[in-house]
């Protein structure tokens, strides 16, 4: 099984060695950076790709604070309930700043001085939250048989190519079945314009990317409701959230 990726990002060098000892001890992957842009330069994308599980986060450090880059997380085209859970770590305590800190989407907060126990405990904690509300949230999109794709009020007939949203039967092409079922069975992953006509149009270069553009923007607008789940992340392609 692989191993759990924590980001911590810290200016205090000591406290970087400490943390990142006991949690790889800990049995978790450790990935440091120490400042927020040196966070951002060097793993922005992998926090983008869901190749990082947690984020332990200085408040307080050089020119961006690690509430500017939660905000900056949050804002750059990142939906909020696909960003990894993140624990502030700071002297600060005082009651305004712990507000902040949740409304930027904090899943703890823990002060300096900590005791290492307590952060391994609350590390725990998160993560297990974090992988109990995935498995719910996987529980909405089911496998009925073979060719039926259920989420929510979407469903998809592959043997006879029908598309149902809330109840109403919805006219599609078969490209745009293919493509919906693509983005539905792979939800909450980012998906290229290169890696969807690879796998949905099986294509060796010889359709142009703009067909990808052509074909979500139809999908958009024949789900309704749950068109605008079909997100664009810009620069990387396109994503089914969850």
């Amino acid at each position: 099984m692989a191993k759990q990726r924590i980001l911590i990002v810290d200016d205090e060098e000591d406290i970087c060695m400490i943390l990142s000892y006991s949690l790889q001890k800990a049995g978790y992957e450790v990935l440091v950076a120490h400042s927020a842009e040196e966070a951002l330069a060097n793993y922005e994308l992998r926090i983008k790709n869901y190749e990082v599980d947690l984020i332990l986060l200085d408040i307080m450090m050089g020119e961006m604070s690690g509430l500017e880059m939660a905000n900056h997380l949050r804002s750059d085209n990142v939906q909020s309930d696909n960003l990894p859970p993140i624990i502030f770590l700071t002297a600060l305590s005082d009651e305004d700043t712990v507000l902040q800190g949740f409304k930027l989407g904090a899943d703890d907060y823990i002060s300096k001085p900590f005791r290492i126990a307590e952060v391994l405990a609350r590390v725990a904690a998160v993560l297990r939250r974090t992988e109990a509300s995935r498995r719910e949230g996987d529980e909405a999109i089911r496998q009925e048989d073979e060719n039926c794709i259920v989420f929510e009020g979407i469903v998809v007939n592959k043997a006879d190519m029908s598309l149902k949203v809330d109840g109403e039967a919805v006219v599609m092409t078969r490209k745009e079945i293919e493509l919906l079922c693509y983005l539905l069975t792979h939800r909450g992953q980012i998906l290229s314009r290169e890696h969807l006509l690879k796998n949905v149009w099986d294509s060796n270069g010889f359709v142009l990317e703009r067909t990808v553009d052509v074909h979500i923007t139809h999908l958009r607008k024949k789900l309704g409701q749950y068109g605008k789940r079909i997100i664009t992340k810009s620069g990387y392609g396109y994503m089914f959230e969850n």
